[in-house]
């Protein structure tokens, strides 16, 4: 398939029924493709409650950019400053993948994978820009972990390794993501494997969820 370059061809992006979000292409696998992305984004964002919302739109809104990356093995990419927001990648590499668990399709994702990969960047996002809330990355570091004395990572619970779609195994920002995304799909599992990253959650977001049928929990695993 012919990729389509957004900086030799004329191409107007998918709009998100967001209007503060602002989508750009670079490259892209397919038109359908695209779109599928921006509408898993959209699915993702209408499950949040409005404060989380406010947070990751704020003032700018957010930018997101679709690419194609076949020779990496990331999904998506979030970045703190104002300017780059989150970049998907529409075909990535799918030797070693993160959700090598799950079945693959034509182009690396069916759209229960794009909703859970936005939601776990649009929690990067939240904790990026939440500095100074009550809920903020530095009350999540503290809530979940401890500094050991020869400065790694003591967990309070053992979260990392198991998660769908993160192998950085002492990388809370990576954690935070991923018991945001999880806290969404399957609380069941993030309560019962994860007890003080669920009640983070439920204290941040301020309601409760149903698990989502067929989510992406395969690679979860914690003995309950």
């Amino acid at each position: 398939m012919t990729l389509v370059n957004a900086d030799t061809d004329i191409v107007r992006p998918p709009a998100s029924k967001y209007p503060w979000i602002h989508v750009t292409i670079k490259n892209e696998m397919s038109r359908s493709e695209s779109t599928d992305w921006i509408d898993a984004l959209d699915e993702a964002l209408d499950t949040l409650p409005p404060h989380i919302i406010d947070a990751i739109g704020g003032k700018n809104g957010l930018n997101i950019t679709l690419t194609v990356q076949s020779g990496e093995n990331w999904s998506g990419q979030a970045y703190p400053d104002e300017t780059t927001g989150i970049y998907f990648n529409e075909g990535p590499l799918l030797s070693d993948y993160p959700l090598a668990s799950e079945p693959i399709g034509l182009y690396g994702f069916s759209h229960k994978e794009k909703f859970y990969v936005a939601l776990h960047e649009l929690g990067h996002i939240y904790f990026f820009r939440s500095e100074k809330s009550s809920r903020d990355f530095n009350a999540f570091e503290k809530a979940v972990s401890e500094k050991n004395t020869d400065g790694t990572i003591g967990w309070l619970e053992e979260p990392p390794t198991i998660y769908p779609l993160s192998a950085d195994v002492n990388k809370t920002a990576e954690s935070a993501a991923e018991a945001f995304a999880l806290f969404v799909v399957s609380p069941d599992i993030l309560e019962a494997c994860f007890p003080i990253h669920y009640t983070f959650m439920y204290e941040l977001f301020g309601r409760t969820y149903s698990n989502t049928p067929d989510s992406i929990i395969t690679r979860i695993n914690c003995g309950q």
